[in-house]
């Protein structure tokens, strides 16, 4: 669970770059998922003398009354948990041994998901997000459904969160509501007792005075304002038990992201190969088809006529052609499996930051080298890094920050441009980010306004196997 707090940095900074003229623009980058299962915004800071003025306005804040009405309503839910779960386990209990027992046991555990939703719903609100679990598979059969259902992880531990939270809301939420009354009833215990004239209160013996109802009224005041950061502390635990037992499991989410990684992966991978086939089509089939020509008509010349000069001069074109042709050829070749590769990552990174149009620090620290597959994904990542810095970030120069082990390899890129960096769809670094997921990597974006901007891409050593 994600709670608002200052970004960190989770690198040692690179040299700070000059900073170049106000310009404006950014480089759109994804941001990696969130490893916790909810990310909750708009609470109460939880840390002591950041923010004096909110964190004394906590109690009695929005997001305090949203927490109020959050824990009231699962208190009541609570009740009605109780009923569901008697009621739904002692019949499926009595029915266990007749026909319909075993399926009313799995549309028990499935109604479980149903009080999933419910959950995760009121999560939101106190702002909380928890992610969903996976659906369910429905497989072909009745009994290949019932099976199903009765080994749903999903739905036992959504009336695992059920049992937990019927046992201990039900009491915590009597708690606070006697609390509640008992502080609205000293607040107005002076009004009362000025009407009334009569002692409603006792402590060691009725109170009689006026002088104590005032200092029992501004306790219940005070009551009621510490009820508030109980509320938010009540909510903040709850949502975090609900995201335990209602979101996907470590494994669940792990499965989710691959299964993200590898659609993107397969989607790029195919676009690749469609844009390969088209180079290839529209532009070396094309050369070489023209060069073919430009021989035939050449041969034609010299058998006929003997006409040297004109098959000499379609013999210029054909070469210069061919020419074209193989610088092609080699752009395309460049593309798959970078010949500066054969040296090494950093003699290939060097070229890369040569043909950058803007200055490039580059600095490489390998205690091993990387293995090909690992060679060749981190320098496609800084290309397209580069690439990104000097088309979008308005940058005047850029750094590029190589180190690696046996571990894993790190790549830290910096640009003194603009910042500002915001989440986007369709980016290059999107599809970055994904090839980057499918083998357990990184990528990390530090990039406040006005920057400066530090991608940090982390490659595993398993990657490219």
């Amino acid at each position: 669970m994600v709670w608002p707090a200052p970004p960190s940095r989770r690198w040692a900074p690179l040299s700070r770059l000059p900073s170049p003229p106000d310009q404006h623009g950014g480089v759109t980058v994804p941001t990696s998922p969130p490893t916790d299962p909810t990310t909750v915004t708009d609470m109460p800071p939880t840390r002591t003398g950041t923010d004096w003025p909110r964190l004394l306005l906590a109690p009695v804040a929005p997001a305090a009354w949203r927490a109020y009405l959050y824990v009231h309503l699962v208190s009541v839910l609570a009740i009605v948990d109780i009923a569901f779960l008697f009621a739904a386990g002692l019949a499926s209990a009595l029915m266990i041994l007749t026909v319909i027992g075993i399926p009313l046991l799995a549309l028990l555990v499935m109604s479980g998901r149903a009080w999933n939703r419910l959950y995760r719903a009121l999560a939101q609100l106190v702002g909380a997000q928890i992610d969903a679990p996976p659906e369910f598979e429905r497989p072909a059969g009745r009994l290949q459904v019932v099976t199903a259902a009765l080994t749903d992880s999903v739905g036992w531990r959504s009336l695992g969160f059920l049992t937990l939270h019927a046992v201990l809301m039900t009491p915590i939420g009597f708690a606070v509501v006697v609390g509640v009354v008992a502080s609205a009833l000293l607040i107005v215990s002076p009004v009362v007792w000025l009407v009334t004239g009569e002692p409603f209160i006792s402590l060691v013996e009725p109170v009689d005075s006026l002088a104590v109802y005032v200092v029992l009224s501004v306790a219940g005041v005070l009551a009621l304002y510490l009820l508030g950061w109980v509320m938010i502390g009540i909510s903040r635990v709850h949502v975090r038990v609900a995201a335990a037992l209602l979101g996907p499991t470590g494994r669940e989410r792990r499965v989710a992201q691959l299964e993200n990684a590898r659609a993107g992966v397969v989607d790029d991978a195919a676009a690749r190969l469609q844009r390969v086939e088209r180079d290839l089509h529209d532009g070396t089939q094309a050369r070489l088809i023209t060069v073919a020509m430009a021989l035939a008509r050449a041969d034609e010349h010299l058998a006929e006529a003997g006409d040297t000069a004109q098959a000499r001069m379609l013999v210029s074109d054909a070469l210069a052609n061919t020419k074209d042709t193989l610088a092609e050829l080699r752009d395309l070749i460049r593309g798959i499996r970078p010949p500066a590769l054969d040296l090494g990552l950093g003699p290939a990174i060097h070229t890369l930051a040569a043909r950058n149009p803007i200055p490039v620090d580059v600095t490489v620290d390998l205690s091993v080298r990387p293995s090909i597959g690992v060679e060749t994904m981190a320098y496609f990542c800084v290309a397209e890094l580069l690439a990104n810095v000097s088309k979008h970030s308005g940058a005047g120069a850029a750094a590029v920050r190589v180190a690696g082990d046996a571990t894993e390899l790190r790549i830290d890129v910096e640009d003194n441009g603009s910042g500002g960096v915001q989440v986007g769809n369709g980016s290059g670094l999107t599809g970055l980010a994904e090839r980057l997921a499918m083998v357990d990597g990184r990528l990390e974006i530090d990039s406040p306004a006005g920057g400066p901007t530090v991608v940090t891409v982390v490659v595993p050593p398993g990657a490219g196997q």
